[in-house]
């Protein structure tokens, strides 16, 4: 096998990944304009397990109820049947791979500019927060999901508690990370309680906020120290994607944390380096490691080929790759690899052009795709790729 450590099995809590190929969460703008599971998602993911990849993050689940449109939702009962329609069919398209569902509580936006902050939630607000993550885990397991994500990166809320951005002065935020650890623990520790002992339960943070005052390094290999402390089952390492630096909107829009420097860290452009964020992995994996714990470190963040992958993990950098965009690109990348194809991959050009379509509240799609398609053809193979796009990455 040409690639040894990125198709090496990993188990969690008794639940065995194939691979370590793990495809991290990300916006489709494929469900219903209320958050239902549509045809057309589930064709897509359908799509994407079939290419052999060893664990999916269904996109990010609100917990709460919301008006923002086309984002999946968990947030009560009656998206439980579509989100297990979903599950069985990603199941059946490949019985190995393991599914995930990230849970997630967004702060609110508006159309005039304002955006909700931290110090806006009342302290005695707080405990609906870690109800609402409980449950939406209730919800999940009873979906058929393997495994849950609590989603603490970004510019989502308990994120944003964990931030140096964090101002809060009841305990819940400030100078002490310990105060704005507190809340983001106590919804871990509920989930935890809810799900057992032998249900796998990960978490995702920023290795960086990449904005001032934000959380650097310094804090992130803290936190992620505390969580492997407490049985986190892996922590998956993200940057970036910040209101505070974000570009002021235009009238009639809502703030956009994918508009500023942070953003545009979060999610590499072709002119960064392919593994921007590795050094961040390594040294909360080193930290994680130092400590005495085992915890499986997930990377992703422009990177796009196969050797580069398992050099990150022979290096020992981190423990799982995490691809988003290049599975977008072409599904087929994990076993393209496998089988030594690596010259069939379609590669992501790292243009943001299907984040710049989340950011209109649009299909997210790849403009490597041919016209009218909403998932890769299946076979995708790089002459069928757009033009355009391959000039913009040769470029």
């Amino acid at each position: 096998m040409s690639y040894p450590n990125l198709f090496s099995p990993v188990t969690l809590r008794g639940v065995t990944f194939p691979n370590r190929i793990h495809r991290t969460s990300m916006v489709s703008g494929l469900t219903t304009e209320d958050g239902m599971v549509t045809d057309e998602l589930i064709k897509r993911y359908i799509r994407e397990a079939k290419g052999g990849v060893g664990s999916i993050v269904v996109e990010a689940a609100v917990i709460i109820s919301s008006k923002s449109p086309f984002n999946l939702r968990i947030s009560s009962d009656e998206y439980v049947p579509g989100l297990t329609k979903l599950v069985a069919a990603m199941r059946e398209a490949n019985k190995e791979l393991k599914i995930g569902v990230q849970i997630m509580q967004h702060l609110k936006l508006a159309k005039s500019g304002w955006r909700q902050k931290v110090e806006d939630f009342k302290t005695e607000e707080l405990p609906k927060i870690v109800e609402d993550h409980v449950a939406a885990a209730k919800r999940a397991m009873a979906a058929g999901f393997d495994f849950i994500e609590i989603h603490m990166a970004h510019a989502y809320v308990l994120s944003s508690f964990l931030s140096l951005c964090n101002t809060r002065t009841d305990g819940y935020g400030g100078n002490s990370l310990n105060n704005r650890m507190k809340l983001p623990i106590e919804v871990y520790q509920a989930v935890r309680k809810t799900v057992g002992e032998n249900f796998p339960l990960g978490v995702r943070i920023n290795g960086e906020d990449f904005c001032i005052p934000g959380s650097t390094l310094m804090q992130s290999t803290r936190i992620a120290k505390r969580f492997a402390e407490l049985g986190a089952d892996y922590i998956s390492v993200s940057a970036g994607s910040r209101f505070e630096d974000a570009v002021t909107p235009a009238e009639g829009n809502p703030p956009d944390p994918m508009s500023g420097y942070s953003g545009h860290r979060m999610s590499p452009m072709y002119w960064w380096p392919d593994g921007t964020h590795v050094f961040l992995s390594d040294a909360i994996k080193k930290t994680v490691n130092e400590a005495g714990y085992k915890t499986p470190i997930i990377i992703a963040g422009k990177i796009r080929d196969p050797k580069h992958a398992e050099q990150i993990l022979a290096e020992g950098k981190a423990d799982i790759i995490g691809l988003c965009r290049a599975l977008l690109c072409d599904p087929d990348w994990p076993i393209k690899a496998k089988e030594g194809r690596d010259k069939e991959i379609v590669k992501c050009a790292a243009c943001n052009w299907c984040l710049e379509a989340d950011s209109r509240y649009e299909q997210v799609k790849c403009v490597r795709y041919p016209d009218g398609y909403t998932s890769a053809p299946e076979p995708f193979l790089p002459k069928m790729a757009k033009p355009g796009a391959i000039k913009q990455e040769q470029e």
